[in-house]
């Protein structure tokens, strides 16, 4: 989506600007574990970062965020039922919804990467905040690809012509899910 990217250090201190005013503006340290909520922010930082830079969610990112979620839940006396739930069912989602648009389509519209980023977000909130998280990405998603598409004066029929990284949009909502 962007022609111009900017630098991975631009990059990261824009994250760590928004995620740490959603953390205050939420009061998330007081509300989740100290710990963990600089745990949770860097992974997902990270993995955001890298998908907008090469739109692709790194193994290592997707594979240590869901099992920090995993030691998050056992030491936060969480519902272990909601969060294997949302570690597995919408992962699965995730899968249908990409292979039904490569069929139809013919190309990938969703990725791979997402699917197993959904692994440790489901992990992390559970399936019924992750339901939240989808919903949040999905529309401040739809939003992003609008206004972009008409700062830079293309007609609607265009503005969904370009790939956009969704991994940057489901981290900062899951980032705002866990701590509001």
């Amino acid at each position: 989506m962007l022609e111009n990217k900017p630098s991975r250090n631009v990059l990261v201190a824009l994250h760590l600007a928004v995620y740490s005013g959603f953390a205050l503006w939420g009061n998330g340290f007081q509300v989740v574990h100290p710990i963990f909520a600089p745990i949770l922010a860097a992974l997902l930082i990270w993995i955001s970062v890298i998908d907008i830079i090469r739109f692709e969610i790194p193994d290592l990112g997707a594979g240590l965020l869901a099992l920090t979620g995993a030691v998050f839940v056992v030491v936060s006396d969480a519902i272990i039922l909601d969060h294997a739930l949302g570690a597995m069912i919408w992962p699965l989602l995730f899968w249908f919804v990409a292979t039904g648009y490569m069929r139809m389509r013919g190309w990938q519209g969703l990725g791979f990467g997402d699917v197993k980023l959904m692994v440790g977000i489901g992990v992390w909130l559970g399936f019924h905040q992750a339901t939240q998280v989808v919903f949040a990405a999905a529309l401040s998603g739809i939003l992003a690809v609008v206004v972009f598409g008409l700062m830079k004066r293309k007609s609607f029929a265009d503005i969904g012509s370009r790939a956009v990284a969704f991994g940057p949009f489901l981290c900062l909502s899951a980032w705002v899910t866990w701590v509001v």
